[in-house]
């Protein structure tokens, strides 16, 4: 080969192998870009699923400020399906004085809660000493449970008091998730005043406060209820003044976001402030 044409041959490869990196660069922008345009999408149908969980506290609270009884929501936590748009909201509102006073628990209570929850062997041990240590206001663990010694080296200090929220408890020793998640269904820190309400109550909560019976009247009442054996009741309460209701709301959009808000309210009865929010996730 002349050199004149082994330096055309050269430029060639030159040319082709620039070409080959321009492209894989365009590729590389495209995918970018691409990709972009997906978590954009996704933090808009975040952002609109937001915004229509936070419509469905709204439209609860409306709901339940209702002074006809007839036409006021009820508060035994059974799910309500709406449509918001083309947001599907899937709302309840639960009595706080359905549920178990965290704070109140006395030590065999915890146990068995724990127990009727499916937690059993060592785990049942450690899991209930270590919720009874989390509460008392000592440093001293008992026999399975767990103190600062233990929780240190995972950055976590033991609250040695009423916990600030009851997701908080997936950091005790013998905790998890998803345990937490159904500890939420029985237990409050914002019970209010007046008497536990078993009409509003899970079957398991109704059961721990009464010695284990998990085949007490009520219990087996509500269960039934809930399994839709019997029809619940429909006319509001008479009253919600300064009683805690929770409002829970999920909504999903069609392109596949979903939300959750949720908030712990008390009616005031005033015209003025006619609500006060307790706690808000």
């Amino acid at each position: 080969m002349r050199p004149a044409e082994a330096e055309q041959g050269y430029a060639l490869l030159s040319a082709v192998a620039a070409i080959a990196v321009f492209a894989a660069l365009a590729l590389s922008v495209l995918g970018g870009v691409q990709g972009g345009i997906v978590q954009a999408h996704a933090e808009i149908e975040r952002a609109r699923a937001d915004a229509a969980a936070e419509a469905g506290i709204n439209l609860a609270l409306q709901n339940l400020l209702i002074e006809d009884r007839a036409f006021r929501w009820s508060i035994d936590g059974r799910s309500r399906s709406l449509q918001f748009g083309d947001a599907v909201l899937q709302i309840r509102v639960e009595d706080q004085r359905g549920k178990i006073p965290l704070v109140a628990l006395e030590e065999e209570q915890v146990g068995r809660m724990l127990e009727l929850l499916g937690v059993s062997g060592d785990r049942l041990r450690v899991a209930t000493d270590s919720l009874l240590d989390w509460l008392d206001d000592d440093d001293e663990p008992r026999g399975d449970g767990a103190e600062l010694e233990f929780y240190a080296a995972r950055g976590i200090h033991p609250r040695n008091g009423v916990p600030l929220s009851i997701d908080e408890l997936a950091e005790v020793r013998g905790f998890d998730a998803a345990l937490v998640e159904r500890l939420g269904a029985l237990l409050t820190l914002n019970f209010g005043q007046g008497s536990f309400e078993w009409r509003h109550a899970d079957p398991i909560a109704i059961a721990v406060l009464s010695d284990g019976a998990e085949d007490a009247p009520e219990a087996i009442e509500r269960a039934r209820e809930l399994a839709g054996q019997r029809v619940a009741i429909e006319l509001g309460e008479a009253d919600l003044t300064g009683r805690p209701l929770a409002i829970v709301v999920d909504a999903y959009m069609p392109g596949g976001g979903h939300a959750r808000q949720s908030q712990i309210v008390e009616l005031t009865g005033s015209a003025v402030r006619p609500y006060v929010i307790r706690e808000a996730d």
